[in-house]
């Protein structure tokens, strides 16, 4: 179990909890994250209300009319949300969550947004509104569906908060879903890796489904001209020299960055790179790797300990069996490309593979 953990859960983990506990783990404890098509939609239906704007005034201070991006917090109900628009109705407040999505077949909120917004209504609760209800703005429909905080779903939601705390605490992350049909459309689902998961562990008779890895459109960019700079202007890197501009390339079309040779790459340019964790390799004028300028590493905190762990131990099989891999990957291309002046290379690296590298 882990002893220090955030006093607060954000409203919109709770949402993934009720939703996948798998999920909510990989994101709020591992810090894991990736894009798909649903995350980038739900960002694009969002970017007015994360602008923010509107007043909020304090209960006794006047009425609320359209506040955007609030953010509300509370140790004793151990939350903390950002509300993406709070309306003044009738002397209340009513807090409308926008969701890219449709509401259930029959009409009412799915109960993990039901729950996130009962969260906002008991933030707001707490902080002296009146708020007697919810809403929930599904942007495929564009209907909103009422959220009433009765005593069952509050009871659901502060049961929600305490279990995703507890699952928070503990060394390992839940067990996925078994042949569920959210995981084909989870962002995370090439991280999680649910199928393959519960094969291993045998809590699936039948085969995995199939896994597509997602083919990333951007590509590796390649500066080479002696003397050049990498800016950043807007949304694109920009490359100069002696102020004229050579190139301009869109970040979202960019995997990583290669300089070679005397490449300038500015302060701005670096840390908005990092950002987007996009890696820069740095290259000699004849192509030979120098070094690597890249951010913060991952925060999957699992896979941390682990590493950890298996240093101590002297456990060395896995990086073994890696080096190993890459030896029998450069033979094969040496047996495809480099004919007879290379087979007694070739030899060397079977038997350094299979003798060395291998336990």
């Amino acid at each position: 179990m882990l002893t220090e953990l955030p006093d607060l859960v954000p409203a919109r983990m709770l949402n993934e909890y009720a939703y996948c506990p798998r999920l909510f783990f990989l994101e709020w404890v591992d810090s894991l994250w990736a894009s798909n098509a649903d995350v980038a939609e739900g960002d694009r239906r969002h970017r007015r209300v994360d602008a923010g704007g509107g007043a909020v005034p304090l209960p006794d201070h006047g009425d609320v009319r359209v506040a955007r991006s609030v953010e509300l917090a509370s140790e004793r109900l151990g939350i903390t949300a950002k509300l993406d628009v709070v309306e003044g109705v009738g002397g209340g407040v009513v807090p409308v969550d926008v969701k890219k999505g449709r509401p259930a077949a029959d009409g009412t909120p799915w109960e993990a947004d039901a729950i996130q917004v009962c969260a906002q209504v008991l933030l707001l609760r707490e902080q002296g509104y009146s708020c007697e209800r919810g809403e929930i703005f599904y942007a495929q429909t564009r209907q909103r569906v009422l959220v009433e905080p009765t005593a069952e779903l509050v009871a659901r939601t502060q049961e929600i908060v305490k279990e995703a705390r507890a699952a928070a605490a503990r060394l390992a992350p839940p067990p996925p879903l078994q042949s569920s049909p959210k995981c084909p459309r989870c962002s995370l689902v090439g991280i999680c890796l649910p199928d393959e998961t519960n094969l291993l562990a045998r809590r699936n008779e039948g085969p995995p489904r199939r896994l597509i890895a997602a083919d990333p459109d951007a590509a590796p960019m390649y500066v080479t001209e002696a003397g050049a700079m990498v800016g950043i202007d807007g949304g694109r890197l920009v490359v100069s020299k002696r102020r004229e501009p050579l190139a301009s390339v869109r970040l979202i079309d960019v995997l990583h960055l290669c300089a070679y040779g005397n490449v300038q790459v500015t302060a701005q340019a670096l840390r908005t790179l990092f950002e987007r964790d996009i890696d820069v390799f740095h290259f000699s004028y004849g192509g030979w790797l120098l070094g690597i300028t890249t951010g913060l590493p991952s925060k999957n905190v699992m896979l941390r300990i682990r590493q950890t762990t298996t240093a101590a131990r002297g456990q060395l099989d896995a990086p073994r069996m890696m080096i190993a891999g890459k030896i029998r990957n450069c033979r094969v291309l040496l047996r495809r490309n480099g004919g007879e002046a290379v087979q007694r290379t070739v030899g060397q690296l079977a038997e350094l593979a299979k003798a060395r590298y291998v336990s």
